[in-house]
């Protein structure tokens, strides 16, 4: 009788156990990914055998925005080039998810500015009970569908 009581509530203990180990582990990749943030970026943030450094320096050097031309309406008037300040996105996480326990995607973004976001897809890899960046891959922007017509 006691271990038809007790059944339950073990399911009920070791389920809140998983969720807690969960929730900690969005917490770690979501602090690993905000590393990329900092100034110099720790090489702890990647795993040995990751190629996430190359594809970020590739994301650096993008231009926020095209430069803008600004052409004088006086007569013997000049023209300006403006050229953006080139300012590194701030990367951000969106949603986990596991695929194994060791290994998860985190769908995030690199912001340039308020209006201009990079789509990055982060594959995370815990290593000796750490998480750490094993690759990211800058994704296509996706326009929303477009209506039906009825």
């Amino acid at each position: 009788m006691r271990a038809r009581f007790c059944r339950p509530a073990l399911f009920a203990a070791l389920a809140a156990c998983a969720f807690a180990d969960a929730a900690a582990d969005r917490i770690a990749i979501g602090q690993t990914i905000a590393g990329l943030n900092e100034q110099p970026r720790p090489a702890a943030l990647f795993t040995a055998d990751s190629d996430a450094p190359a594809e970020l320096a590739r994301l650096l050097k993008a231009p926020a925005d095209p430069p803008t031309v600004t052409i004088s309406h006086e007569p013997f008037g000049e023209a300006t080039i403006n050229f953006p300040a080139v300012t590194p996105p701030r990367f951000s996480v969106r949603a986990i998810r596991f695929v194994t326990p060791d290994v998860a995607l985190a769908d995030g973004g690199g912001a340039y500015s308020d209006t201009q976001t990079v789509p990055v897809l982060f594959i995370m890899k815990r290593e000796d009970g750490v998480w750490k960046i094993a690759s990211l891959r800058r994704l296509a922007a996706v326009a929303p569908p477009a209506p039906v017509p009825r």
